[in-house]
């Protein structure tokens, strides 16, 4: 459907309006100057209102439209869009430019509608969880709750919102536990298998327990994760950029509490008082290509780091994909505290 269906203008009558409305079937209208720049939005909720407050059809939509709508810029990653709208319970999101002008219109349904993928996901499960301490005394790490249900749960249920169906976990410690939840409480329409690991192999030597080696991209997340990533997406730019590998990055954001000072050998050069800065740090989220299986050992230890580096010594690509602020590793018990907060507000 073409863009400027939606277009209306300010002084465009109430019942053009939902001529507009009724005509895309979109359940909103974008209401544009003569220079497409948008100066507010109408969704069919709003006329109804208004006509329940007696404004008639024949008055200018203007005074119903929202002027100060929800919009974002055109290179907002759908992971964003899909944070944005969820957290404000929004299913359209105009695409605007520095001017205003509208340039796509984001759907919610489109943001969520998981079609099915052949693409397998492998969650790392078997890590000890050491530095939550009691926490995970008798708990595997990825079955702690957050907002009443496990970790590793929310994270199964995000993949198949996604269109993921196929799914292996990989265990160690307290295993079983993880294996007797899921065979308590089934998820509808995924296919769950385990790669169990007899010694700890590290962040991704579970990948060379794999019974037949995937003929397509990979996904591998860590079980101790919780971040909206849109991995539809994520999937499809990995297919784009044709990398063995694409690593989820988030922005960092610290500030050095101290001056700081620029040296040359001994000589100041100059100093700056707690400066902050941001960097990019590994989600603990990939997609990795099939062929890079062949660097991972046979049950041998191994870390994602080593398959980072091995991958790249090899004179192979790998890209980076941002992911949106909310992205919580649950490694200590402050970040388990914290999860629990923010995945309730959020």
């Amino acid at each position: 459907m073409e863009l400027e269906n939606l277009f209306i203008h300010p002084e465009s009558t109430i019942l053009d309006t939902l001529k507009v409305i009724d005509d895309t079937a979109m359940e909103i209208a974008l209401v544009v100057d003569q220079n497409q720049c948008l100066v507010g939005t109408v969704t069919d909720g709003d006329i109804r209102r208004g006509l329940l407050r007696g404004y008639n059809l024949n008055e200018p939509i203007k005074e119903l439209m929202n002027p100060n709508p929800i919009t974002a810029e055109l290179n907002t990653s759908d992971d964003e869009l899909l944070f944005m709208m969820s957290n404000r319970s929004i299913k359209h999101l105009p695409l605007i430019d520095k001017d205003k002008r509208v340039l796509r219109l984001v759907l919610l349904k489109d943001l969520i509608a998981g079609e099915k993928r052949s693409n397998i996901a492998v969650i790392m499960a078997g890590g000890l969880g050491s530095r939550l301490g009691e926490l995970t005394k008798d708990t595997p790490k990825p079955l702690l709750p957050v907002n009443g249900k496990p970790v590793i749960a929310i994270i199964v249920e995000q993949l198949k919102k996604h269109g993921i169906e196929n799914i292996y976990i990989s265990l160690n410690y307290k295993g079983f536990k993880i294996k007797q939840w899921f065979e308590s409480n089934p998820i509808n329409g995924i296919n769950i298998s385990y790669l169990e690991e007899k010694d700890f192999l590290g962040t991704c030597g579970a990948l060379s327990l794999l019974p037949i080696k995937p003929s397509e991209p990979f996904i591998v997340i860590n079980g101790d994760i919780l971040s909206p990533v849109n991995f539809g997406s994520l999937l499809e730019f990995h297919k784009k950029k044709q990398n063995s590998m694409t690593i989820c990055a988030r922005e960092f954001y610290f500030q050095v509490p101290y001056g700081v000072l620029k040296l040359n050998g001994s000589q100041l050069i100059s100093i700056e008082e707690k400066p902050s800065q941001n960097i990019f740090i590994n989600a603990g989220i990939y997609v990795i290509s099939p062929e890079l299986l062949n660097y991972i050992p046979s049950k041998t230890r191994y870390d994602m780091p080593e398959l980072i580096n091995k991958t790249l010594k090899n004179g192979k690509t790998i890209s980076c994909y941002p992911v949106s602020d909310f992205w919580i590793d649950i490694g200590t018990p402050k970040d388990y505290i914290k999860a629990g907060q923010e995945f309730e507000n959020n």
